[in-house]
C-alpha cells in the first residue's frame, strides 16, 4: 500500500468519525452560529487532495457535470426563495449554506474514491464498522443512565428521549430516530459486503443481530420501516433468501422483544380511531392522551398549507419551524409547543419539507435528479431481481418518509455518499474495489 493511499484512508476515517461525534470547536454569534463543527475544518482540509491532483479533479468534474448541474439548480432555487421570503434571510441562508456542504462533502468523497477504486469498499467497511461500535455503545447505554444522561446532555442538547420508564438509544448521534435509520443501513451494507465480496458468515450474523438489537433500542418506528420493508424486498432473490429471512426473523425478535414502549407502535395502528374519536385539530386544547403518530400529520398538513401559500419557490429554506406558529394547528400548538419554541421542528417528510419550504420549482429540481440517479443505478444494477445494493437505497429513501434527517450532517453526508457511490460506477459494483482483499 502506497503512502498515499494511506493518507487517504486516514482522511477518510478521520472525516466520518468527526462527523459522527461532531464534536463542536467554537462558534460565531455574529452569524448566529452557535458552534461550528470539527467535521468542517476537516473537509475543508479535505480540498488539499483536488489541489493537489487538478488533473484527476477537472475530469472528475466534467466526468460529473450533470450532477453539479442539478446541485447548482438547487441552490439557485434557494436562492430565490430566500430572496421572496418573509422569513430571516441570514436563518435561510445558513440552511442553504448547510446543504452545499453536505453536497460539497459527499462529492469530495466520490472524487477520492475515483482516485482509487478500493476507497469505495475501504468506505462501505468504514461505515460498516462504525455502525457496530456505535450499536455497542447503545447497549451501556440503555442500561447505565450516567452514560445515557452523558450522551444526551453532549449530543443531543440535553434531551431526554425515555418512554415507559426506558431509555431510546441515540448513541453519538442527534436523536434515536437518526441512530436507528442508520442503524438500518448500516445492516444493509453487510448484506452488501456478504453478497460482493464474500463476507464470512461468522462475521456477517453476529454484526447484524447487534445492529437488528440496536436498531429497536432506538425505539423508532421509522427505522423499524427501513429495515423491516427491504428486507422483504430482498427476500425475493433465491440468493439472499436465506440470509434475508434469518435478517428478519432478528429484526422482529428485536423490535418486539427489545423495543422501549411498545405503545409507540401502537399509535400507528390506532391512529385512524384515535382521529376520529379526538377533537377536531383546530381544538385549542391539547388531546387528553396524546398519539405519537398524530403529530406527523399535524406537521404535513402544515407543510401542505404553506406549499398552498408559496406554491413556487415555497416560504425558504429552514423557514419551516419558525413559520409553524402560523401553520399549526392549534392541537400541534397544545402538545409540541415546546419544541417547536425550541426549533426543532421540521415537517418529518422530507418531500413535504422541500415542498414548503423550495416549492414547485424546488421539489422538480429535486426529482429530476433523484430520477437521473435512479436511471442510471437500475442500468449498472438491473430492476430484478432486487440485491442489497437496492435494498440500501430503498432504505436511504424509506427513512425520509416518516423524518426529515436535512438537520444532520453525518445521516446527510452518510446517504449522499451512498447514493453517489452506488449511482456514478463504472459498474453495478459501484466502483467498489477490483481487489477485495
Amino acid at each position: 500500500m502506497t503512502r498515499r493511499s494511506l493518507w487517504l484512508r486516514f482522511y477518510i476515517v478521520l472525516l466520518v468519525a468527526s462527523l459522527a461525534v461532531d464534536a463542536p470547536i467554537f462558534g460565531l454569534p455574529a452569524l448566529s452560529v452557535q458552534s461550528l463543527p470539527a467535521s468542517l475544518f476537516i473537509f475543508l482540509a479535505g480540498m488539499l487532495f483536488p489541489l493537489s491532483f487538478r488533473k484527476e479533479a477537472l475530469q472528475f468534474v466534467q466526468q460529473q457535470k450533470w450532477l453539479l448541474s442539478f446541485a447548482l439548480a438547487f441552490c439557485l432555487v434557494g436562492l430565490i426563495s430566500i430572496a421572496l421570503s418573509s422569513y430571516p434571510a441570514l436563518m435561510g441562508l445558513k440552511c442553504l449554506f448547510s446543504y452545499g456542504l453536505y453536497f460539497s462533502v459527499a462529492l469530495l468523497l466520490l472524487f477520492l474514491f475515483s482516485l482509487e477504486k478500493s476507497l469505495g469498499l475501504f468506505f462501505l467497511k468504514t461505515i460498516a464498522a462504525l455502525g457496530v461500535i456505535l450499536a455497542l455503545i447503545s447497549f451501556g447505554e440503555v442500561t447505565h443512565e450516567q452514560l445515557y444522561r452523558f450522551l444526551a446532555d453532549t449530543f443531543r442538547n440535553g434531551e431526554y428521549q425515555i418512554v415507559d420508564g426506558r431509555f431510546r438509544a441515540g448513541a453519538t448521534l442527534g436523536h434515536p430516530n437518526l441512530f436507528g435509520c442508520f442503524m438500518a443501513l448500516a445492516v444493509f451494507i453487510f448484506f452488501h459486503l456478504k453478497d460482493e465480496f464474500a463476507l464470512k458468515a461468522t462475521l456477517f450474523y453476529p454484526a447484524i443481530g447487534i445492529l437488528c438489537a440496536a436498531t429497536a433500542l432506538s425505539g423508532s418506528r421509522n427505522a423499524a420501516l427501513a429495515l423491516i420493508l427491504p428486507l422483504l424486498l430482498i427476500s425475493l432473490h433465491r440468493k439472499t433468501l436465506k440470509p434475508a429471512a434469518i435478517g428478519l426473523f432478528l429484526a422482529i425478535a428485536a423490535i418486539l422483544f427489545l423495543s422501549p414502549g411498545a405503545s409507540r407502535y401502537a399509535d400507528v395502528v390506532n391512529l385512524p380511531a384515535w382521529q376520529n374519536n379526538t377533537s377536531s385539530h383546530n381544538d385549542s386544547s391539547a388531546p387528553a392522551q396524546i398519539n405519537t403518530a398524530a403529530s406527523r400529520l399535524d406537521l404535513w398538513r402544515a407543510a401542505a398549507s404553506m406549499f398552498a401559500d408559496h406554491p413556487a419557490f415555497g416560504i425558504g429554506p429552514g423557514a419551516y419551524n419558525g413559520a409553524l406558529k402560523d401553520y399549526a394547528s392549534k392541537r400541534l400548538l397544545a402538545y409540541d409547543r415546546e419544541k417547536i419554541e425550541k426549533g426543532h421542528l421540521n415537517a418529518h417528510n422530507g418531500f413535504f419539507n422541500i415542498l414548503a419550504e423550495f416549492g414547485l420549482v424546488g421539489i422538480i429540481v429535486v426529482f429530476i435528479s433523484s430520477l437521473y440517479c435512479f436511471l442510471l443505478f437500475i442500468g449498472r444494477a438491473g430492476l430484478y431481481p432486487p440485491g442489497p445494493a437496492h435494498a440500501l437505497l430503498a432504505a436511504i429513501f424509506l427513512s425520509f418518509m416518516p423524518d426529515a434527517f436535512f438537520y444532520s450532517p453525518f445521516y446527510m453526508v452518510t446517504t449522499l455518499t451512498l447514493v453517489f457511490l452506488f449511482t456514478f460506477g463504472k459498474s453495478h459494483r459501484p466502483s467498489i474495489v477490483s481487489d477485495a482483499s
